[in-house]
């Protein structure tokens, strides 16, 4: 009887130990999400979209020329959304999501691809990322950019050929990418310590996930105007008290003047 008695109540307590611990699995996990937050929102442009102006295409025109290229430096679809927008973490030695350590892709593709650079603007996670360079294109291309305190690249891809370039260094605004082969072709790349940097999609829309819970400094920044100024966001900074969860900027419109030369 001792021995039954002892055998129940060994398995009463397993019980409630089980209880205990899937309640309170869910509880730590919920504590643990408490501590980031992601940030959204879109730029709009305030106007009437502009035409992209074509541009001058005079190399290696048995393959370039069949293409309609035009100016990349303003983007604006029908609806005003406005693409490659830069916001990025101003704020230095800030908590990583242990998520976004394990996931971060090796590395960051930039392709010439029908005579231009794809993406147009891209970000890099330069500690943790390598750039990889890819040529699409029937003809030799060039990647060149001169990072602020870092080494140079001058890279020669010939028809299928790639390569890789690993930054030593953050920059504190995007870096211009050209083609010594081709003038038309330009595009930016933006690297950074750490992961929390976003580039607008062709809508104007911009996410920043898993953002460490607390008050942070963000830079908005655009080719056309370099640091994003408005009246609210001296040089183009600002600063936000992220809360877990969703933090919404809702639609940022900008003035087309701010995107002409001379505006603000």
């Amino acid at each position: 009887m001792t021995r039954y008695f002892t055998r129940r109540r060994f398995l009463r307590n397993a019980a409630a130990g089980a209880l205990a611990a899937s309640i309170g699995a869910p509880r730590a996990l919920r504590a643990a999400e408490d501590r980031w937050g992601d940030l959204t929102g879109r730029f709009l442009y305030d106007g009437k979209p502009p035409e992209r102006k074509k541009l001058t295409v005079d190399k290696d025109l048995e393959c370039c020329g069949k293409f309609d290229i035009r100016d990349e430096s303003l983007s604006v679809a029908a609806d005003g959304g406005l693409a490659n927008v830069y916001i990025y973490l101003r704020s230095v030695k800030v908590p990583i999501h242990p998520e976004l350590e394990k996931t971060a892709a090796k590395q960051v593709l930039l392709d010439n691809l029908d005579c231009i650079f794809q993406p147009h603007c891209l970000t890099i996670w330069y500690s943790r990322q390598e750039l990889h360079i890819v040529n699409s294109d029937p003809v030799a291309q060039n990647v060149a950019f001169s990072p602020l305190g870092d080494a140079p690249a001058n890279i020669v891809l010939a028809v299928g050929a790639d390569a890789t370039h690993k930054f030593a260094r953050k920059q504190n605004a995007p870096v211009h990418i050209a083609c010594n082969y081709h003038p038309w072709e330009s595009g930016w790349i933006l690297p950074r310590d750490n992961p929390y940097m976003a580039v607008s999609k062709k809508d104007g829309a911009f996410a920043i996930a898993k953002l460490p819970v607390g008050e942070w400094e963000f830079q908005a920044w655009h080719e056309r105007t370099e640091n994003l100024a408005r009246s609210e966001w001296p040089k183009g900074r600002f600063k936000i008290a992220v809360k877990p969860g969703k933090n919404d900027l809702g639609t940022i419109a900008l003035p087309p003047k701010m995107f002409e030369k001379g505006g603000t």
